[in-house]
Formats: C-alpha cells, structure tokens, sequence
C-alpha cells in the first residue's frame, strides 16, 4: 500500500515550481522600455533629494563653509562691474600732473573710493616689481577677497534671500537694506584679533542728535543677521547701532542722496592712532567697493560719528580734503528728524588695525600693499605724487634728507600743564641738543671727506634755509652734481599738520624717540625711506613703527638707548644709514 499525503489548500513551496518554468508565475526580466522608465525615475528622485538636500542645508547652517559658497557674492555680473570700476579707476593717474599740486594747496577729492582704488592698483605693481613678501597677500587684496567671501545680508525686506550686485542705488521710499562683512567666517582673515563687521545701508533713517544710531525700515533680520549679531559680542557694528527695525517703509521729511562714509573712531592728536584710522578707513572701502561696485565712482561725505572737538583736533586739514563736502562732524552738527540716507557706508572702531593687529610685541616683515596704498593716496591729497609716475626716473638724483622728529616741546607743555605721566618721563630725553648738534656736525663733516658716492656730497643745513627742505623735485639735481645732504628738526606740537606732512614726506632717514609722532611715517614715500626709531629699556618689545615700517616697504632700525643718550652711537646709526642710501639708484625702482 502506497502513502499519498492529504490534500491541502496550501502550497508545499512557494511558488510553485516544477522543473518546467513555462507556466506563471514568471521570474521579472525587464524590457528595454521598462529599464529607461526606472533609470529616469532614479535620476530625477536623485536629483530633486539633492537640491532639498541643499536647501535644508542653506537653511539650517548658514554661516557654513558649504553655505557661504553658494551664496551670489561670486556672482560673475558683481566681479565683472568692480573689474571694470576698478580699470577706469586707474585712469585718473595717467592725467595726474606730477608738478600741478604743491604741498598746503586746497585739494578735495570728491570721489574718494574712486581715487583710493587706483592707488591701490599702483601699489600693487610696485610692490610687485620690487618683488616684496606680502605674506601670502594677508595684509593687502587677499585679505580683502577673503572679508569679501563673507559678505552677507544682514537686514531685508520680507521675500529677498540675496546679496547679489546692487546696481540701483538711488532713494524711492524703499525698504532699508543691510549687508556686513564680517571678518571672522572666512579661514584666510580668521586670524583678526577681533570681531569686526563693516556694512554697507540703503535708505537707513538717523535718529535726531544721536551720533551713533540708526532706525532701519520695511526688512527683516536674517538667519545671518542673527547668527553676526551674537558673533560680535560686545564689538560694535551698524547691527549693535540700530535703534529698531520697523515693519513698514520710513516717511523721510529729507533725503540725502549721496554716499556717506561713517567713521565712528576719530583720533584728535596722535599721529600713530590717526594712522590706524585712516588705514581701516582704507580697507573698509575696499571692502564695499569689492561688493557693491556701483558706489565706486559715487560723490562721497564723510561723517564723524564721535571723537571731534573744536579746540582740539590738529588733524581736520587732512579729513577736510577727502570727499566732495567737508566732513560732517555729529558732535557739532547732528542729524535732524527723519533724515534717509541714501547709501550708506559703516567703518569700522580701530581696535585692531593693519598696523597693530599682528600684536606689537613682535615683528613681521610683511609688506601691505593696502597700507603702501593709503600712503600714496593720502600724499597726494597734499600733492605730493608717487615718484614712479614721474618721467627719466632711472636717470635723475635725488637728495638724501635726515629728519629728526623731537619731544622737547610737548614734554615742557606737558610738564608745565599737569599732563606729565610716567609714561611721558621715561621717554623723556635729558640731552636733547647734544644730540641734535652731534647729527647736524656729523653730516656736514661727512660732506667734507672723500668716499660718499660718485660725487660726493654737499650739506644744507634746513634749518638755516627751510625752504631748501623741499627741492626733491628731479628737475633740481642732475649729471653729476654732488648730492645735497640735509638735516632738519620739528616739534609737531607747534607745527600746523601741512608742516608736518611736508617735512616727513620729503624726508629720507626719519630719526625720532619712541612716541606718536613717528606715526607721520604714513606720509613717507613707500619704498624708500630708512626709520630709525631709540628705543629706552622701558618701551622695548613695542614694534608699532616697525609694523608701519615693514608695511610700506621701508628699511627701519630700532636702537637702544637710556634717557642720556649716547650721541656718538646715534650719530654712527645715522653715518651707517646715509651711506647705504648713497650707494643706491637713487630713484629705488
């Protein structure tokens, strides 16, 4: 008897199978059609989760490196206007007469940014041609492109999620726009010892008789906004500065249309901090030139948002001669009820600046080509024009000029107004005149022995003949001609700034004590000049000078000394230097 298993409804096995497979259920075998269908249903999900993808990620991380990359600060129409902007730019210097502007005549530069940008293209070359280290660029164009790459929204109307080229500049009763750039969300300017965020307004009202804030209108802060604001901690910027933000569009009862250039930190005295202010008064325009290309041949106004007195500040002739208005000062003429201003531009504090950010207790031997630039740029509103825009250059000499910057002036004033300081005493010092009388001997000695250059020299002594201080035009010294050697002193405290500026810019070997004052080597001319700072025990480790010095492609020496100097070991500093610049082209290209 045979076992037959019982019936059942279910399947032994699933599917069924027999060794035959020519009955269903079929194993899938795709046709040509069916694999195009799945294969574009896989791209297009693929593509469409990348771009949610991309978005959440815009959204949600939107200081990141991957956002920030794909924001339009590199949109190609932004780069091609400030290319263009900053070509035409460089054609003011081709009609710059060399010989039209002398120092003390009233200059104004109406478009500022216009000017600076030229400069800073003539630095650029001539710190190329000398083949200088910039250091990777972190003190010139780089650092700029790399505040550039953070540039971002800070405050805009509802539906706007862009920080593209502006190209309309001008006031219609529109919403307030805000972009900043802040210096620390890019790895290349990481290194800035502070938070620090220039911006850049559209159609931003004033308060009445407040110098420093402002009301924005009809935009919203941004995820951006949001995120700087707590960056910056306790730093100032225009986000720290604003009053409010109101929903809906300002009434103006006036409307200023042009562009104004706030500078809220202003030095009234010491050369060295004025310095720092116009340097970031430099990079701030860099700045928004590189972002907002249409303000570049705009009409600019300076404002002073603090730090102005009437009786104190020996600096006004130079801020004057920038901008096509004079300077509106807040303190002495503040904004009215409802003012708009068109466009604005936000500076930043100098904290930190280009000539003190790396840290004073070292030295660096980085060559600025922004700082190279601001040297050029406020020379010449004095009308004192760089010398490689001159014609026969390689063929012509120049006299060599020793300067001594002094302190007896401001020490006696100091000490006899109660302003004396130990700060001031240690600095202070005791043989003054033996000092100056052992450099002036020394040189018009040297003038009298063989061996100083090809064709010797002749010494002038511009203190008998100031005028003679100023013959550095190459008209005057030609063939072989022995070269003048000259020496002069001035105590900025009694000399009015155009004094000031004249004697240093047209001075070879700048000689001084530490202190502020060799903060008027801004105006030496870049490229050529020695600085030979003393140094007492108690100031040592403090590079300011050198920084100013490296940065503008100067030779710079710092010497020890005591407050009873040793005039000889001066003098044979001076000797060491004024040789050197002989043996040189006398042009140094």
């Amino acid at each position: 008897m045979s076992y037959s298993p019982l019936p059942t409804s279910e399947p032994a096995v699933y599917p069924p199978r027999s060794h035959n497979d020519s009955g269903p259920p079929y194993p899938f075998r795709a046709t040509r059609g069916d694999r195009r269908r799945l294969l574009l249903k896989v791209v297009v999900g693929s593509i469409g989760c990348v771009f949610i993808f991309h978005y959440v990620i815009l959204g949600a991380l939107p200081t990141s490196a991957y956002s920030r990359h794909f924001r339009p600060h590199g949109d190609e129409i932004t780069d091609a206007l400030y290319e263009q902007a900053k070509a035409q730019s460089h054609e003011i210097l081709e009609h710059l007469d060399p010989a039209a502007g002398q120092p003390g005549t009233f200059f104004r530069d109406a478009r500022p940014i216009r000017s600076m940008l030229a400069f800073w293209e003539l630095a650029e070359k001539e710190v190329g041609e000398r083949q200088l280290d910039t250091c990777q660029g972190q003190l010139g164009r780089e650092f700029i492109e790399a505040y550039h790459r953070s540039h971002m929204a800070y405050c805009l109307p509802k539906g706007e999620d862009s920080v593209g080229p502006l190209l309309n500049l001008t006031h219609s009763e529109t919403p307030s726009r805000i972009w900043c750039s802040p210096v620390h969300r890019d790895r290349f300017s990481k290194w800035w010892p502070h938070p620090a965020a220039p911006c850049f307004s559209t159609n931003i009202r004033t308060v009445q008789d407040d110098e420093r804030k402002f009301i924005a209108s009809g935009c919203q802060l941004t995820g951006d906004g949001a995120a700087l604001f707590d960056e910056m901690g306790t730093e100032r910027f225009l986000g720290s500065d604003l009053q409010g933000i109101e929903p809906e569009v300002s009434h103006c009862k006036d409307v200023i249309d042009r562009t104004f250039l706030v500078i809220g930190r202003q030095d009234q005295w010491n050369p060295f901090h004025v310095a720092e202010d116009l340097v970031t008064t430099l990079v701030t325009v860099f700045m928004m030139a590189r972002a907002v290309p249409a303000l570049i041949d705009t009409r600019v106004q300076l404002v002073f948002a603090e730090g102005f007195g009437m009786d104190a500040n020996h600096f006004t002739p130079l801020w004057d001669r920038m901008g096509a208005w004079a300077p509106r000062r807040l303190s002495l003429d503040p904004w009215g009820e409802d003012v708009c201003l068109t466009r604005t531009i936000h500076s930043v504090g100098a904290g930190a600046s280009l000539l003190s950010a790396m840290g004073v207790g070292n030295t660096y031997s980085c060559v600025s080509t922004i700082t190279w630039a601001a040297a050029h740029y406020y020379r010449h509103l004095f009308g004192l024009l760089p010398s490689s825009l001159t014609k026969e250059q390689r063929t012509l000499q120049r006299p060599i000029n020793v300067l001594w910057l002094s302190r007896v002036k401001l020490d006696n004033y100091a000490q006899k107004h109660n302003d004396w300081s130990q700060w001031r005493g240690i600095r202070h010092i005791t043989n003054e005149p033996d000092l100056i009388q052992r450099l002036r001997s020394g040189l018009r000695q040297l003038c009298d022995t063989r061996g100083f250059g090809d064709q010797g020299c002749v010494f002038e002594d511009a203190q008998d003949v100031p005028e003679s201080w100023q013959m550095t035009s190459p008209d005057v010294i030609r063939g072989d001609a022995p070269v003048p050697l000259r020496f002069a002193t001035i105590d900025p405290t009694v000399h009015a700034l155009e004094t000031q500026v004249d004697y240093v810019a047209h001075s070879t070997i700048l000689v001084s004590s530490h202190g502020g004052a060799l903060g008027l080597s801004l105006f030496l001319p870049p490229g050529q000049a020695t600085i030979l700072e003393l140094q007492v025990p108690g100031v040592q480790g403090n590079w300011h000078f050198q920084h100013m010095a490296s940065e503008m492609g100067h030779e710079y020496e710092m010497l020890g000394i005591h407050q009873e100097v040793d005039v000889d070991e001066v003098w044979g500093a001076v000797e060491r230097w004024v040789r050197r610049q002989a043996r040189k082209d006398p042009m140094r290209v």
